[in-house]
């Protein structure tokens, strides 16, 4: 046997041990909870933690205007690309979760491999859009940002399907190697007088490398027919353009955590980097590391929602596919409004304790990363408007739960444009602050409250009646 042959076979028996040391129950769990984590925030942790590596390690090296680029650059790739792979993304994800189900997965990894592609072109073509209007540049950094985007747009689509097959696991390793190979690569960069643009495809190079083994992954467990890739592209599209609105309550979601921040890039506060990047770094880097304090809320929601909230929505099915009595169907409907409502709360009260903490601890934060008055300020007012962001985003899960898309669009719509109109008068009114964005939340957050637990309680009407799209249809 040859040494290329044995070393197969050793990293083989390696995996195969280290699938049977997870199995066990204590680690399991803790593989579910680190893939939700990464599922719910993990491109943001890759900005956060691994460009706060290069930035202590390059900016002795390179300067600060040289760093400031590369940190803007990865901050636009993860703005733009979760517009195009947030819709795509959740369309897919729902594809391919009904195709298990219904044990028809022979065109999963065709849905996977068509949503990445069409996700990474439609983020690669409004970033060339945003180069040609911000005017970025050298060629090289527009380049590289452009890349980096579709990269990214790839990226979130690989987590959305990784996630619906369960391959939590492989999620793990894969997004881990990824980070792993970007900080390797920029630290080995950094010994040959390293730029801008070297550094942003040494960061790219480790999202592709864990974009790869996500495809690699999904083609193993599903077989690829490729003769049929096309006319699986046609159907990914015709159920984008059936889901319309959902696709659009996702996109206003993704924009209406986004608008406060272009509304200041865009306002006369807002500074242009050496590479065109507009940016206001006073209220970005206060409102992100805000942002950060509600990942327990989206790692814990997808556990929920594939444990127990799942084996509810089950039991009202299997009422149903027994035909049974209207009782013992409004007991089955009684039953998960107990379930969801139970883990609703306990989620809420998990990030409220989280929040009351990050609060106390404000004027710790403001002294080790060195915050203005101002950003003290208003790192308090976004930590709490976070939250209650935070409550409006289960509210709405419930929402979708129930079937009501067209109420979770409308919400989001709402909070898209309330943040929008408040940003602009309170920018006009007091200047720079993060009162917007936590009126918005308050406000939409207690209307998806409401709307989703009067959709809950009529959730076998939703089903029958209220969002039968087939009752509709000619």
């Amino acid at each position: 046997m040859s040494g290329t042959a044995r070393r197969g076979d050793q990293l083989t028996a390696i995996a195969r041990e280290a699938r049977w040391v997870m199995t066990d129950p204590l680690l399991a769990s803790v593989t579910r909870l680190g893939a939700a984590v990464i599922v719910a925030a993990g491109p943001w942790l890759v900005s956060v933690i691994a460009l706060a590596l290069i930035s202590v390690t390059m900016t002795p090296v390179m300067g600060f205007a040289a760093v400031e680029d590369l940190r803007l650059t990865v901050v636009y790739a993860f703005c733009i690309a979760p517009l195009a792979a947030g819709p795509i993304g959740a369309i897919a994800a729902r594809r391919v979760s009904a195709a298990i189900e219904a044990g028809q997965t022979g065109s999963v990894a065709e849905l996977f491999l068509s949503a990445a592609a069409l996700s990474s072109a439609v983020a690669q073509v409004i970033a060339v859009l945003a180069c040609l209007a911000l005017g970025i540049g050298p060629t090289g950094v527009a380049i590289g940002f452009v890349f980096l985007t579709g990269t990214a747009a790839l990226l979130w689509t690989s987590f959305a399907v990784l996630a619906a097959v369960r391959a939590f696991g492989f999620l793990i390793a894969a997004f881990t190697g990824g980070m792993a190979l970007s900080v390797a690569c920029a630290m080995a960069a950094a010994t040959r007088g390293p730029t801008t643009e070297i550094l942003i495809w040494c960061f790219a190079v480790g999202l592709a490398f864990c974009v790869a083994l996500s495809v690699r992954h999904v083609q193993r467990l599903f077989a690829c027919r490729w003769l049929t890739l096309g006319a699986t592209f046609l159907d990914l599209l015709q159920h984008l353009r059936g889901n319309a609105v959902l696709c659009g309550g996702v996109l206003f979601a993704i924009c209406g955590v986004w608008i406060d921040k272009w509304v200041f890039w865009f306002g006369p506060d807002g500074v242009r980097s050496a590479a065109g990047y507009l940016h206001a770094s006073g209220y970005d880097s206060v409102m992100f590391l805000a942002h950060l304090s509600v990942i327990p809320s989206f790692a814990a929601l997808l556990i929920f929602h594939h444990g127990d909230l799942i084996a509810a929505i089950d039991r009202v099915h299997a009422a149903l596919a027994a035909r049974a009595t209207h009782a013992l169907l409004r007991e089955a409907v009684q039953d998960l409004v107990r379930v969801a409502w139970s883990g609703v709360f306990t989620i809420v009260i998990v990030q409220s304790a989280v929040t009351i903490g990050l609060v106390l601890m404000s004027p710790v934060l403001e002294r080790s990363l060195d915050f203005s008055f101002d950003q003290f300020l208003m790192l308090r007012i976004g930590f709490i408007g976070c939250f209650f962001h935070a409550v409006m985003f289960l509210s709405c899960a419930m929402l979708l739960v129930a079937n009501r898309t067209r109420h979770f669009a409308l919400i989001q719509g709402a909070f898209l444009l309330l943040n929008l109109t408040l940003s602009v008068a309170l920018y006009l009114a007091v200047g720079v602050s993060a009162y917007a964005f936590f009126i918005s939340a308050l406000a939409a957050g207690a209307v998806a409250l409401y709307a989703a637990y009067r959709a809950l309680l009529d959730y076998d009407y939703h089903l029958f009646l209220g969002e039968n799209d087939s009752l509709y249809q000619k």
